[in-house]
């Protein structure tokens, strides 16, 4: 069975493709962006394209589909004050703002979704916390965005996966994540099996 995991971002999004049972030496990694949209809808539509032509053609659709769910809680943080406006009342009080990527990682994620039921792909979110446990061990879980990135790599490396940068890394965990842990999978596979 085929297994498409994802770690999915406006920035970049890594994904691999691992074929269970088998080795993970085999898992065929790769990337792409959709950061060069002139505004959210563009970066949308351009990650929707690039993902309909991974999972698009018959020939090579996965079996199934697992990806990093985005954040439900958005952070916020004050932006810098604007230092010509300083003592004039222009930033008092500091102005909040968020993240505009954070935003579109649930429109992203929607793209998932609904390619995955459209082709008919049984498919699951994980978040991090819950693979990165699962993969690296006690505390996984809990490490900073640099460091579990940094892990990742360690672990595609330590199991022989070509993984090109850092995103391609956590998707291959993703994808061994699914096959090794993921109930759905499971089900499927023994489905398959009988």
């Amino acid at each position: 069975m085929l297994i498409l995991g994802l770690d999915q971002s406006i920035t970049r999004t890594g994904f691999a493709l691992y074929e269970f049972p088998g080795d993970e030496r085999h898992m065929r990694c790769g990337s792409f962006s959709c950061k060069d949209g002139a505004d959210p809808e563009e970066k949308c539509e351009l990650f929707a394209r690039q993902f309909k032509r991974l999972v698009g053609p018959k020939e090579r659709r996965p079996d199934f589909i697992c990806w990093e769910r985005a954040r439900r809680i958005i952070s916020a943080y004050p932006k810098k004050p604007n230092p010509d406006l300083l003592g004039l009342g222009g930033d008092d009080p500091p102005v909040w703002t968020v993240n505009a990527d954070q935003l579109l990682l649930q429109e992203i994620q929607g793209i998932i979704r609904g390619e995955a039921i459209s082709y008919r792909i049984p498919h699951e979110s994980v978040t991090p916390a819950t693979w990165r446990a699962a993969i690296y061990g006690k505390g996984g879980g809990k490490l900073s965005r640099a460091d579990a990135k940094a892990q990742a790599k360690a672990y595609c490396k330590a199991l022989g996966v070509d993984a090109g940068n850092e995103d391609e890394a956590e998707a291959a965990c993703i994808a061994r994540w699914a096959a090794t842990c993921s109930q759905q999978f499971r089900l499927l596979a023994a489905g398959v099996a009988a």
